[in-house]
């Protein structure tokens, strides 16, 4: 049995969430730059006490180094955050732009082997990405709030579509 109460539970949660995220997106950015500083935080604690009760075999260094490496980079998340999401924010669009240009190329491709019905959502697609980084990198260091308008953006679809999920198993016949 489905239990539809949890999806209405999480989608209410998340839509929120989600609007706390709209309404404050250079908060809900710090947000999460901050949890990916604990994640490092703590995935490099596991790894380093990995290491060390390892004594040996070739992946206790690896373990230890790898586990020292990730609680440094996350400590530095937590002492400069804005640093840190001024960083993050340059990555995304590098990926956008990377991703763009290589859907640009793909619609090319598509279209000269035959396939005129999908080379152009595929071109338009591309265009988007590289438009989305080439704005992040115009905005940049001011354009980090994005990270966290989007997050909000996901977190209200998101939420709306579980709590729709959990009404229809509400009402959906028993199995």
């Amino acid at each position: 049995m489905i239990k539809w109460k949890w999806f209405i539970v999480e989608g209410a949660i998340l839509f929120i969430l989600g609007i706390f995220a709209v309404a404050r997106p250079g908060l809900a950015a710090v947000a999460v730059e901050q949890v990916l500083a604990w994640l490092l935080i703590f995935g490099g604690a596991f790894s380093l006490f990995g290491g060390v009760t390892a004594q040996t075999g070739p992946r206790a260094p690896v373990s230890m180094a790898g586990g020292v490496i990730a609680i440094v980079c996350g400590i530095l998340l937590l002492l400069l955050p804005i640093e840190a999401l001024a960083t993050i924010t340059i990555l995304v669009a590098i990926f956008f732009l990377l991703t763009g240009f290589a859907e640009i190329a793909s619609s090319f491709a598509l279209r000269s082997t035959g396939h005129e019905s999908h080379w152009g959502l595929a071109f338009f697609n591309g265009v988007i990405g590289v438009v989305l980084g080439v704005l992040l990198i115009a905005m940049w260091p001011d354009s980090f709030e994005v990270i966290g308008f989007l997050l909000g953006i996901n977190f209200l679809l998101s939420g709306a579509y579980l709590t729709s999920l959990g009404w229809y198993f509400r009402h959906a016949p028993a199995q």
